[in-house]
């Protein structure tokens, strides 16, 4: 087939039938991740019509020799015309929906579901951590939040109004925001974001634990002058009086916003220990994969439903580094705790937050 002839044959479908262009469309910003289950998920979340109107459509597009099938039934278009098909791909994808009015409207109405969604879809690659998918990942994460319902219900609408698209090719599953998405409006997005978790969402929680830290720091401080050995230590560790009191025995800088994890963190020093201390509303299997400064306290507001000790080791199975050399504790104030380690700061700021149940790992 001549290249003119491959060009007027998609150029005929695409004037002849609406839901053509919708598919090729689809191709632009999968790219390569077009097994059929893929195309037929976001073709009905995008058009509201069956299965079968989509088999219908890959049918004809393989019948006129427009595309076929790859070595992972993956649908790629025919070797040799790449350049036109992807121009008429791209042509036919349509433009991304508005992130920022979409963020804006979520936050002022308090849709609590479609904002964590967009948190991440916004952290993750589409390759996934620890062997799980990212797709498994982001539909455990919401499910467990909220409700398998609501995540079936938020993937159809993101997908429908063209924020994302689902992928998947082998052991890659995805969902991904539109590739034609400007990076300037990912970032304003992430940017509210932040604003909305960390001055709103979590704000309250972060509060409480500032105000035990300081507490903590301040008393370590205290101690230390009333016990009357700053003299001696300084001198033994070679270190500047001026320094010694905060930095060796205290040191507490406040919290800061964590841009990739959109965590709100802060590194404590009480006497001989240190602890990075993140304040967050969930933590997914994702985070506590990703996340490699130790030994950590997560603080949230409920414990994940992956953690107990089978579970906890299941999530870390592959991942690096692995869980023996990591040192977690997750708790929730008032209620319950659970580490893999054991170390006094991380005792002392616990029984602070008010939890007397500590679980060992």
């Amino acid at each position: 087939m001549y290249p003119e002839e491959y060009r007027s044959i998609i150029s005929g479908l695409i004037d002849a039938n609406e839901d053509i262009k919708t598919l090729l469309g689809l191709f632009y910003q999968l790219k390569g991740y077009t097994t059929e289950e893929a195309l037929v998920k976001n073709f009905r979340a995008m058009t509201g019509k069956e299965e079968d109107d989509c088999g219908v459509l890959l049918k004809l597009l393989r019948k006129k020799s427009i595309i076929k099938v790859g070595a992972y039934d993956e649908y790629l278009c025919l070797s040799g015309y790449e350049a036109i098909f992807d121009r008429f791909a791209a042509e036919c994808s349509p433009q991304p929906g508005d992130l920022v009015d979409y963020v804006d409207k979520a936050v002022e109405e308090g849709e609590k579901a479609k904002l964590k969604m967009i948190e991440t879809l916004l952290k993750m690659g589409k390759h996934g951590a620890g062997g799980f998918t990212q797709y498994a990942i982001i539909k455990t994460a919401i499910a467990e939040m909220f409700s398998p319902a609501v995540f079936q219900s938020l993937e159809n609408e993101f997908i429908a109004r063209n924020l994302c698209v689902y992928g998947k090719k082998q052991t890659t599953e995805f969902l991904a925001l539109y590739q034609n998405q400007r990076e300037d409006t990912i970032e304003e997005a992430k940017e509210k974001l932040k604003e909305w978790k960390t001055n709103k969402l979590t704000e309250p929680l972060r509060k409480t634990v500032e105000k035990e830290i300081t507490e903590l720091v301040e008393g370590a401080r205290t101690r230390m002058v009333r016990e009357k050995r700053k003299d001696k230590l300084a001198e033994t560790l070679s270190i500047p009086e001026s320094e010694m009191i905060g930095d060796t025995f205290g040191y507490f800088n406040g919290f800061s916003t964590d841009d990739s994890f959109l965590f709100s963190t802060c590194n404590v020093l009480v006497e001989h220990d240190t602890l990075y201390i993140v304040v967050t509303d969930s933590l997914s299997i994702y985070e506590a994969i990703e996340w490699k400064n130790f030994p950590v306290l997560f603080i949230t507001e409920h414990i994940p439903k992956w953690i107990g000790k089978s579970k906890f080791e299941a999530v870390f199975k592959d991942a690096y580094p692995k869980l023996s050399e990591r040192k977690i504790a997750i708790a929730v104030p008032n209620k319950v705790a659970y580490t893999n380690y054991k170390q006094g700061l991380l005792l002392e700021l616990v029984n602070r937050l008010g939890i007397r149940k500590v679980w060992e790992l």
